[in-house]
């Protein structure tokens, strides 16, 4: 029997355990056993050759997008498989070989790097809470916006960031005005007058590192989730000089493939990895 690459694991949501000891997971996977190979490492890549095997998958470019592995590239070269693996960031790797049925060759990508760019920076999260929805199938919006905040929160700790929800157990915890300093977000849901099915961010009229947070959180979302990208809108707020705010709408609240979407578990944990994303590159700058 022919030993062959059959499968391509990858995280786009950050699920692995290993994210909370800061490592993303590839793994790849082998009928029979883990080939001979090398891996020849660059500053923002790393590329790993396996040899006198035949692939059984589609060669591609698949998107991974988790704050630190951009994508993994495959293909096949005569009788080697090249797996190309780009990084936003220069950072380090692991390999552990696993044995079995199928045969797995398992790459941990340190995440350090983001907790270097996070590390103490004040983030506050706000999950929208309405007692009334639009929603086609009644779906009250904190609902999926309290899933959202609290992956959010995960991702942020996990690196080192001062991250906290403004409320959990009841809405009414909610202090906004003791703010005094760092990034809010407020995550909500909005009805479309238009029945126009997408996600937009809000950023301060009067705050221009609101406006680069809302642009590079924009352009997150659009590279990682489904949906329509609605663009970016000026709003006003009230908080003190040293706060940033930003407002995210994931889904329109009365569009049902919107809804579908929001009851989705993974369309949710990839709106929280986007929004991280952006933070990772605002505060990268």
């Amino acid at each position: 029997m022919l030993n062959k690459l059959t499968n391509l694991k990858i995280d786009s949501t950050s699920s692995n355990e290993s994210i909370k000891n800061l490592k993303s997971l590839i793994v790849f996977e082998f009928s029979l056993k883990v080939p001979t190979y090398h891996v020849e490492k660059q500053s923002t890549s790393l590329q790993v050759i396996f040899e006198t095997t035949p692939l059984n998958m589609p060669e591609g470019k698949y998107n991974v997008l988790d704050g630190i592995i951009s994508h993994v590239e495959i293909k096949a070269i005569e009788q080697q498989i090249v797996a190309e693996i780009a990084f936003d960031f220069q950072t380090d790797f692991e390999i552990e070989i696993i044995e079995g049925i199928p045969a797995k060759f398992k790459l941990y990508i340190s995440r350090k790097p983001l907790s270097e760019i996070l590390k103490e920076k004040k983030i506050l999260i706000n999950p929208g809470f309405k007692e009334k929805t639009t929603s086609p199938t009644g779906l009250l919006q904190h609902i999926p916006m309290m899933a959202i905040a609290k992956k959010l929160h995960f991702l942020l700790t996990t690196c080192g960031a001062q991250s906290k929800l403004s409320w959990e157990k009841s809405p009414q915890e909610e202090d906004l005005e003791k703010l005094e300093e760092g990034i809010l977000i407020d995550i909500f849901t909005e009805t479309s007058l238009k029945k126009e099915s997408g996600f937009k961010v809000y950023y301060s009229d009067r705050n221009e590192k609101s406006l680069k947070l809302a642009k590079y959180i924009n352009e997150s979302m659009s590279r990682k989730l489904q949906l329509d990208n609605l663009g970016i809108y000026p709003k006003s707020y009230n908080y003190k000089e040293n706060v940033i705010p930003i407002g995210v709408v994931p889904a329109m609240e009365n569009i049902r493939l919107d809804d579908a979407h929001l009851r989705d578990l993974d369309y949710r944990s990839k709106v929280a990895q986007a929004i991280f994303n952006g933070l990772v590159k605002f505060y990268a700058e």
